[in-house]
């Protein structure tokens, strides 16, 4: 019996239309920090100003002295940011999908997790990392993220001055421990929270936090130390003027036909940089996967 042909419809279908993409994080840190767009040179000088109070005085009509202003600058540092990809004339008659498209989906990612990435190794590497206050794993309802661990952060971010409300605080969470914080009651019980969590998987925002998950697959991820089989992360509460990230070159991508190479190139770059301003408007919430009962 002779083996059936594939005929050209079924060959088709061999490669779809929508090309499926693996698994990857896209950007998730947008909006959680301050920025500043077309900004000129390698170093970026941020000055901040201290603080002053005001003095009794007296109702004689004397010269009001003067009080003193200081500034500390901040130096930002920046860097350039490029890929690259091709896709040759001829290849890109290959498939029923249109390659290019896809290329430049690959590129709108690639460039989103590197904006996140910048925000946060420059929080990680920063000089005065050491001197940010820590809470330790001990305290909540157990050793990952909970509500015992947000709480004694926003009192300390509050105490500094920092303003908590309206969701100027953002908190940078692995993914991997939203399941410590879905089994803290006071996170998914109605007594304490007016969403349902557990039902809908949402956690936009708790105690008025601004909750940004990162997953694993993708230079924008938490980093961690490992021991005795437990990762420990210090998971950042951070306040949106606490840091700032500048670009030089927003993020863009092109693309160009060499028709004398015969091949689509697809260029994206962006130019920018990020650096603590005050590191009293960050804290670092000491959190363990897995996560056990305190």
């Amino acid at each position: 019996m002779a083996t059936p042909q594939i005929n050209t419809a079924t060959a088709m279908q061999l490669f779809d239309t929508l090309v499926t993409l693996k698994y990857q994080n896209s950007q998730k840190l947008e909006g959680t920090i301050e920025e500043r767009h077309g900004t000129k040179g390698t170093i970026v000088n941020v000055p901040v100003s201290d603080l002053i109070e005001m003095k009794q005085s007296n109702f004689a009509p004397t010269d009001i002295p003067v009080t003193p202003v200081n500034e500390t600058n901040v130096q930002i540092p920046t860097n350039d940011y490029r890929v690259k990809t091709v896709v040759g004339g001829g290849e890109a008659t290959l498939y029923n999908f249109d390659k290019i498209t896809d290329h430049a989906k690959l590129h709108g990612l690639a460039v989103a997790r590197m904006t996140d990435f910048i925000k946060i190794n420059a929080l990680y590497t920063d000089p005065n990392f050491a001197n940010i206050v820590t809470i330790p794993v001990n305290v909540g309802f157990n050793t990952g993220i909970n509500e015992g661990k947000m709480a004694e952060g926003l009192s300390y971010l509050e105490d500094q001055g920092v303003d908590v409300m309206d969701y100027n605080i953002s908190q940078w969470n692995p993914a991997i421990l939203k399941a410590s914080l879905m089994a803290d009651d006071r996170v998914v019980n109605f007594f304490y929270n007016d969403v349902k969590p557990l039902t809908d998987n949402k956690i936009q925002s708790y105690l008025g936090v601004d909750m940004r998950f990162l997953g694993s697959n993708g230079i924008n991820t938490i980093p961690f130390t490992s021991a005795g089989g437990i990762n420990t992360y210090l998971v950042p509460m951070v306040a949106h003027d606490s840091m700032v990230q500048t670009f030089n070159r927003d993020p863009s991508t092109s693309v160009t036909w060499l028709p004398n190479q015969d091949r689509w190139e697809l260029l994206s770059t962006m130019t920018s940089g990020a650096k603590i301003i005050q590191t009293n408007g960050i804290v670092l919430l000491i959190a363990q996967n897995p996560f056990a009962a305190n």
